[in-house]
């Protein structure tokens, strides 16, 4: 039986960065672990950088960069949305997806699919940032702790972890490759910020995915 759910459906548009390459398929390979000084690993057309891991009073912050070392710009689909009590939709320049399931902490700034049993009536698509051939996105990830199961559709129990119970904490990190190549549809948050949003089924097919591997966590007790 297919369930029905409405999702926030604006996009945002963000800049990352992290320390993974980025695979040559939509989805994600898993990418060669960081080691905790955050040095670069892999070298990439498009490389994400992780600097760091840490506790900040009740958040578990991720700072980290994106450089874009291709010839054509690319989309970061790393712009999520704060949703108001009136449904008004906010760009949130450093929120996260959490995903807690199968004993892992995975945060995620990017296009998640919809599940194939789930009806939406709009599905979450991010705002993107773009960033041009040689630049690099410099930005943070920002969850509050403890930390909570954050996703956009329901796929299971909502699940909470204090964060002495973890370890290590991975980031994955969208963005599409040839920015040129994407209809993009202008216009603005709840409170005026321009934004910039590519249609669902392209950018779910076109989409890359960055992916840290397990980061260890400083601060964690």
């Amino acid at each position: 039986m297919r369930t029905f759910r409405r999702a926030g459906a604006i996009m945002a548009l963000a800049l990352i960065i992290g320390c993974a390459r980025a695979p040559e398929r939509p989805v994600a390979a898993p990418a060669t672990p960081a080691d905790p000084g955050g040095q670069r690993v892999a070298q990439a057309d498009v490389e994400l950088k992780v600097e760091s891991v840490a506790r900040e009073a009740d958040t578990l912050a991720v700072t980290y960069a994106v450089h874009n070392r291709t010839q054509k710009a690319v989309l970061l689909l790393d712009g999520l949305w704060d949703v108001g009590f009136s449904g008004h939709l906010t760009l949130a320049p450093e929120r996260a997806y959490v995903d807690l399931s199968g004993g892992k902490v995975v945060l995620s700034r990017m296009l998640l699919p919809v599940p194939e049993d789930l009806a939406v009536e709009a599905p979450e698509v991010p705002a993107v940032t773009r960033v041009e051939p040689g630049a690099t996105a410099n930005r943070r990830a920002v969850v509050p702790l403890p930390l909570r199961t954050a996703l956009p559709y329901p796929t299971g129990p909502e699940e909470t972890r204090e964060l002495s119970a973890v370890r290590e904490v991975s980031l994955r990190v969208g963005y599409l490759p040839d920015a040129d190549a994407v209809t993009l549809t202008q216009g603005k948050d709840a409170q005026g910020t321009p934004i910039q949003t590519p249609r669902y089924g392209p950018a779910v097919t076109a989409q890359r995915v960055l992916d840290s591997g397990p980061l260890p966590v400083t601060g964690a007790k």
